[in-house]
């Protein structure tokens, strides 16, 4: 939860990205914390983590974390704060992605 804050990002979208890139199980418990389900290690974690900050928070213009990821018509677009400038991410797709 503390880093969704620090993310300005909703716990489930960031929860879903991490479950379908690391192709795991896992849910919110109680407090907001995530649980995953099955072996993985910290490093895999954090690669992951940071492939979320650079598709989903980082301003491509002026790589500044200070953004708002909001939804239009079903588009997802992510407006920096800084200089202004917005750009539309993909949304987070379910099931196997076959990594290389």
């Amino acid at each position: 939860m503390d880093s969704c804050k620090t993310l300005h990002r909703e716990p489930e979208h960031v929860m879903k990205f991490l479950l379908v890139e690391m192709v795991k199980s896992g849910s919110l418990d109680g407090q907001q914390r995530l649980v995953v389900k099955g072996r993985f290690t910290s490093g895999n974690f954090e690669r992951v983590l940071r492939k979320y900050v650079n598709e989903y928070v980082t301003c491509n213009g002026c790589k500044s974390p200070d953004t708002i990821l909001s939804k239009e018509n079903r588009l997802l677009f992510l407006t920096c704060q800084q200089c202004g400038s917005g750009r539309s991410v993909a949304p987070i797709q379910d099931g196997f992605v076959a990594g290389t």
